[in-house]
């Protein structure tokens, strides 16, 4: 039997995560399904009229409230396929009109690893060279609850409008791992063409055999690309403001089975050597070892706070092999045990 595939912890929200684009094709999509969109708008605390003339990015809280209701709304818990596989690649700015401009699709996938974020500010995409080709995999960096899901259907919907709109097709090849549990309504993910689909995965990727990397791209230029490419690194700029603390903080508070990264590990995914990530973490006035305590000490908190598992199946999530030595930890950390910290929990204030 699989393992459920459970949401990540809560971490650090960016302050801004996704441009306001995807709200006015949210309104535009539930107008077609003979939804009421500017109901749906006013839940979230916005307007069409603000909408389609202020350039601010949405918040978290407001992406929430505003998936809820849409998916309410229509009663399409795939909704987020239809927003993503909708969106034409104009609607991605500077990311969009880079990738389709990209020579081959291995470039395409690269630029879309690197630019993600500057659409999308809930996942950060890592490219690796894998045996038989080219693996990009997000790393969540948001907590969005109950619609994590909207979201990765979204996003996965755009990449795939923007790749098969870069190369002409669907490269043959290409398989799709979702974080997800089996929908009942997993047909709906064959509409893209895409043979290979899993869910339960560990982390959201997308995976290319070798063969299919060179796939030309239709609109390659390699002088537009350039130009597309330095106003997303502009943008990269803006939204990428976070210090090196806060980014190893991230990487630490996203996982879930008590198999946290070495030093060299991080420093590996942020792209640097160990020594400069000292230095870095230095200059921020923290060091790996106390990011790595607070990571534990976050995670612990709010399992004991928010869920039902065992204090032994916790500790055994944390890295403890020894679950008296959790509970004196958590002793030191919060002046009471575990049990203890349940039972104020579920005691109501007087």
């Amino acid at each position: 039997m699989s393992r459920p595939v459970s949401a990540p912890p809560p971490l650090p929200q960016p302050g801004s995560l996704v441009p306001p684009i995807y709200a006015r094709l949210l309104r535009l999509l539930l107008q077609h399904a003979d939804v009421d969109g500017d109901r749906v708008l006013a839940a979230a605390g916005l307007d069409w009229a603000t909408l389609v003339t202020d350039d601010t990015r949405l918040g978290r809280d407001t992406i929430v409230r505003l998936a809820e209701g849409a998916m309410t709304a229509t009663r399409r818990p795939w909704l987020g396929l239809d927003l993503g596989g909708g969106a034409p690649v104009s609607a991605h700015g500077a990311l969009g009109y880079a990738v389709v401009t990209s020579r081959d699709l291995r470039e395409a996938m690269r630029t879309l690893a690197r630019y993600g974020t500057t659409r999308n500010d809930t996942m950060a995409w890592t490219c690796t060279d894998t045996r038989d080709g080219l693996a990009m995999h997000a790393a969540e960096r948001a907590d969005l609850g109950g619609v994590r899901a909207f979201v990765i259907d979204t996003v996965l919907g755009a990449i795939l409008r923007m790749i098969e709109t870069a190369v002409g097709q669907v490269p043959p090849s290409l398989r799709i791992e979702l974080p997800l549990p089996t929908p009942a309504w997993r047909d709906q993910y064959q509409r893209f063409g895409v043979a290979d689909v899993r869910f339960e995965q560990p982390a959201f990727a997308f995976r290319v055999d070798q063969r299919d990397l060179a796939l030309p791209c239709i609109g390659a230029d390699a002088k537009a690309h350039a130009s597309a490419c330095r106003e997303c690194e502009e943008a990269l700029a803006e939204v990428a403001g976070a210090s090196m603390a806060q980014r190893v903080a991230g990487l630490l508070a996203s996982v879930d089975d008590g198999r946290y990264p070495r030093m060299a590990d991080v420093a590996a995914r942020c792209g640097i050597s160990p020594r400069t990530l000292i230095r870095r973490l230095h200059e921020d006035g923290d060091t790996f070892q106390r990011l790595l305590d607070a990571a534990r000490k976050q995670r612990a908190l709010w399992m004991l706070l928010h869920t039902a598992e065992p204090v032994e199946e916790i500790a055994a999530r944390l890295g403890y092999a020894d679950t008296s030595n959790f509970s004196r930890t958590v002793r030191r950390w919060f002046g009471a045990t575990p049990r203890a910290l349940r039972e104020a929990k579920a005691t109501p204030a007087s």
